[in-house]
């Protein structure tokens, strides 16, 4: 009797502990940093303004978000890492006041990214 007691108290136990030690390992969720990352940060255009045509650029700063002078720009960034060189931006369309929209972007290098936004994909360079 006192053997099976003290053997159910044990696996309760190491049951109880390792639920403890599987909850605190955990990841936790990507969270919503203050500004832009030094990698997005810069003049992007795509390569029809690098050869003197109309074309899309991009500007964006430590807390704005600037594409082309037609679309709205955003402010107040914040931005989340979603994996290898893939970042998402949130921000408020300055002409639309209280609207949030979100922007996704992947760094294919230092020089060249892809983002998207309202649907429409966009290669840009550096």
């Amino acid at each position: 009797m006192y053997r099976k007691t003290m053997t159910a108290l044990l696996v309760v136990g190491s049951l109880g502990l390792g639920s403890l030690a599987i909850g605190s390992t955990q990841a936790q969720a990507a969270k919503w940093h203050k500004g832009a990352p030094k990698i997005a940060r810069g003049h992007w255009h795509d390569k029809d303004v690098m050869r003197g045509r109309m074309g899309e650029t991009m500007y964006i700063s430590k807390k704005l978000f600037v594409l082309d002078d037609n679309d709205p720009h955003l402010t107040h960034l914040k931005y989340k890492k979603m994996g290898n060189r893939r970042y998402k931006f949130r921000g408020y369309e300055f002409e639309a006041g209280k609207c949030q929209s979100t922007v996704t972007m992947h760094f294919i290098s230092k020089h060249r990214v892809t983002f998207k936004q309202y649907g429409h994909r966009s290669t840009l360079y550096k």
